[in-house]
């Protein structure tokens, strides 16, 4: 018997709601498991080791739990890597997520924390673990996470052929703000909130003045593509997470550069699929 188990890709942020939005697509990195006399993860046909992440996670969570490692492992990753999609997050949760199914353990809750404290911040995690659209937050009792039904079935996903590195996405950011421009962003995010049931979204609810420019402008034809694309949809625009890909709700058929890829996908309502075959 094999265990199967699937994290979808995620966007965080949304424009407007900076470190709190996120939202699954159905998009997977999955892993497929069974019984064996020692451990082996391969990709591909090729053997894995060293500093991936799925497998580090893994092994981590594995020895906590005093659990034998004898286990052959099929990764399969369809989520492009560094480009904002939640990557780094499906490969925690896969690993952590595997060795609690192997123990008996498997909570969605304790996989969120327990993937949120490595990743740093929970809006990918909360979307990949919970799937739909989800609102999170570091309270005082913890990290917290709300999911909801998506406010749109289909997006539109533009991918540029070079990455930003998350550390270089944070490091851009002040650690300071103007307080019109944090009103700003709590007005849009709100109205993202307050119109969520009659999926009544307007591309002003999504504009952002507090992380977005910043990072397009790491790549000046990544701006300058951005921003003209957005005066032609009137669909919500943002930038995925910390960049570089795009997204635009709904189906769209887009001109993009040479060597850019045009993703057609659907939002996720499910987060984190475990089953045996």
């Amino acid at each position: 018997m094999k265990l199967l188990v699937s994290v979808p890709a995620s966007i965080a942020n949304l424009g407007s709601g900076f470190d709190t939005f996120g939202l699954a697509i159905d998009l997977r990195n999955e892993v497929e498991i069974e019984y064996a006399q020692e451990l082996s993860v391969t990709e591909e046909g090729v053997k894995i080791e060293g500093e991936d992440l799925f497998l580090k996670t893994f092994k981590e969570v594995m020895e906590s739990n005093g659990i034998d490692w004898g286990y052959k492992i099929k990764k399969i990753s369809m989520i492009p890597p560094k480009k904002g999609l939640g990557s780094s997050a499906a490969s925690i949760i896969l690993g952590i997520a595997a060795a609690l199914e192997i123990n008996k353990k498997f909570s969605r809750q304790k996989i969120f924390e327990m993937a949120t404290q490595i990743e740093g911040h929970p809006d990918n995690v909360a979307a990949a673990v919970f799937g739909g659209f989800t609102v999170s937050a570091h309270l005082k009792t913890g990290y917290n996470a709300v999911s909801m039904e998506p406010m749109c079935k289909e997006i539109t996903i533009l991918i540029p052929p070079f990455s930003t590195s998350t550390h270089e996405a944070r490091k851009i950011l002040p650690q300071t703000v103007p307080l019109e421009d944090a009103v700003f962003n709590l007005q849009r995010a709100a109205m993202v909130l307050a119109n969520l049931r009659d999926k009544r979204m307007l591309q002003e609810f999504f504009e952002d003045k507090l992380h977005q420019d910043l990072r397009l402008s790491l790549h000046p034809e990544l701006k300058a593509f951005f921003e003209k694309t957005k005066s032609k949809v009137e669909d919500p625009i943002f930038l995925c997470g910390s960049g570089t890909a795009i997204a635009i709700m709904g189906t769209h058929e887009i001109e993009v550069p040479h060597g850019w890829e045009v993703l057609h996908k659907k939002t996720s309502i499910e987060g984190i699929i475990v089953r045996y075959v």
